[in-house]
């Protein structure tokens, strides 16, 4: 078998709420991962991780959630079933517009959740463009009932138009979807407005603070109570969604005032919602385009890697596998982004691939090296880079990573004599983790060193060979483990 690329289980965790999903991802059996601060961002970056939960997405969908979940999902139900009560109380004289106005309402509501964009860590819907309507259509006490039979017949329309499996409690989910509403709801009650003016912008500012926050509190319960979620995370990934929100607001309050004279006027919003659905079906293909490439080099690194060990069964082999391990470990360890350890993990598996142009009959030579010799060697990062930017895209970046891998932080290293942080932190990372399976490992040509004499010389190096703070990141990840199940006991640094 040839070096492979370590992947590690996650488990794509969603926590909903009634106009967007954010997506979050934890190691199965470990605690919920925080993605870096550089994850939020468009999917068609291809963040590794949000490439995962389309790809499981649709088994995800058909399948029945945990039993934790049901119980939380259940509880955030029932809890909004008795402030619905309590508001029914609060406000008894609330009257909602004509059934007919309020079906329409609901149908424009679900076409409006049927469109989805992709932002972060998850996906936002346009439906503020029918929310802020349904604030002077709908009796407060009744306005989370109405928001949240639009959230099930979008789910019954996703099903009928789709054809694709959906679990029965995974459609309820949308019940407890509907807290946003409560925020406006009261807004709107206790203010006693019933008509949209434009002289009462402060109340509906208000009502738009108190929909944030209720939906980011009832969002975060749910989430700590089901998955052990921090408040920081939320904060985080709903920022584009409530951005988003407050972009479409204006237009939303345009439509309540004209539906004061005409109440049809709710239609006028459905070519807009349809214009909208255009763009999310193009952002859709051009992230799925994305993944089918991102999947494309991914095979690329594993088929390079494999031609790397059959010409070297050592370096491409057991070697590589050996730094990919390792330096994975000591990205996460030093809190690396999903992107920059997807990079750390191709450059990893690559470093070496340069020596594809190096005959084995150096690579392998028992006695010392003459100064030739050496010149052919210290080219394999500089051919490594030149075979990588042949492939392009993902793995010309890659590329760059390779050439450095060689590098000195005080500027003494090779091909370039970059220095510092001219260093890509994923080069440096490598060139600690080859640094360690070289004086770890016994080849023919020396003993290998114990750990702790390997420790000693990499903490003497550090500041002028290696970056301190990825020497002290390795030393905290191979001392967690015991010496005889040390992540990599046998590899071998590159020449």
């Amino acid at each position: 078998m040839g070096a492979r690329l370590a992947r590690q289980t996650w488990t794509p965790v969603v926590v909903s709420r009634a106009n967007s999903t954010i997506c979050l991802f934890a190691p199965s059996g470990l605690n919920a991962r925080v993605p870096a601060a550089d994850d939020v961002g468009a999917v068609t970056t291809l963040n590794p991780e949000v490439e995962e939960l389309f790809e499981e997405q649709g088994a995800r969908e058909a399948s029945a959630p945990p039993a934790r979940t049901i119980v939380v999902e259940t509880t955030a139900a029932v809890a909004l079933g008795g402030v619905v009560v309590a508001m029914t109380t609060l406000f008894p004289h609330g009257e909602s517009a004509a059934p007919a106005v309020l079906a329409v309402l609901i149908v424009a509501y679900a076409l409006a959740a049927l469109v989805r964009f992709d932002i972060g860590l998850g996906f936002t819907s346009p439906v503020q463009l029918v929310f802020v309507p349904m604030w002077f259509e709908v009796a407060p006490a009744m306005l989370p009932v109405v928001v949240a039979a639009g959230l099930l017949l979008e789910q019954v329309i996703t099903v009928l138009a789709t054809r694709r499996a959906r679990h029965p409690l995974r459609m309820l989910s949308s019940i407890p979807d509907a807290w946003h509403a409560v925020g406006p709801a009261l807004v709107i009650g206790f203010a006693g407005v019933t008509e949209p003016s434009f002289a009462d912008w402060p109340i509906y500012v208000a009502a738009f603070g108190a929909q944030v926050l209720v939906d980011f509190s009832v969002v975060t319960l749910r989430g700590w109570a089901d998955l052990g979620l921090k408040p920081d995370l939320q904060v985080r990934v709903t920022a584009w969604v409530y951005a988003a929100d407050a972009a479409l607001m204006p237009v939303g309050l345009l439509t309540a005032v004209a539906m004061v004279q005409a109440p049809a006027a709710v239609v006028c919003l459905l070519p807009l919602l349809g214009l909208f659905a255009v763009f999310a079906r193009e952002r859709d293909e051009r992230i799925r385009q994305a993944l089918q490439l991102s999947s494309a080099y991914r095979g690329t690194a594993i088929l390079l890697g494999d031609v790397l060990e059959a010409d070297d069964a050592y370096t491409g082999g057991e070697h590589t596998k050996g730094v990919v391990e390792l330096g994975l470990e000591v990205g996460r360890e030093l809190g690396l982004g999903s992107r920059a350890l997807r990079d750390l993990e191709f450059g990893s598996l690559l470093h070496d691939i340069g020596k594809l142009r190096v005959s084995n009959e150096i690579i392998n030579k028992p006695g010392k090296l003459t100064d030739a010799e050496w010149e052919i060697i210290r080219r394999h990062p500089v051919d490594g880079q030149e075979m990588l930017s042949r492939v392009g895209g993902a793995l010309e970046k890659v590329g760059a990573i390779v050439r450095a891998h060689h590098e000195r932080v005080d500027g003494g290293g090779y091909p370039d004599g970059l220095k510092g942080d001219e260093i890509p932190m994923e080069s440096r990372i490598i060139c600690v983790c080859d640094a360690y399976s070289a004086m770890t490992t016994t080849r023919a040509y020396r003993r290998a060193m114990s750990r702790a004499d390997a420790i000693a010389e990499l903490r003497r190096c550090a500041g002028d060979q290696f970056d301190p703070q990825v020497v002290e990141a390795l030393i905290r990840v191979v001392e967690r483990t015991p010496e005889a199940d040390a992540p990599v006991p046998h590899l071998r640094l590159a020449a």
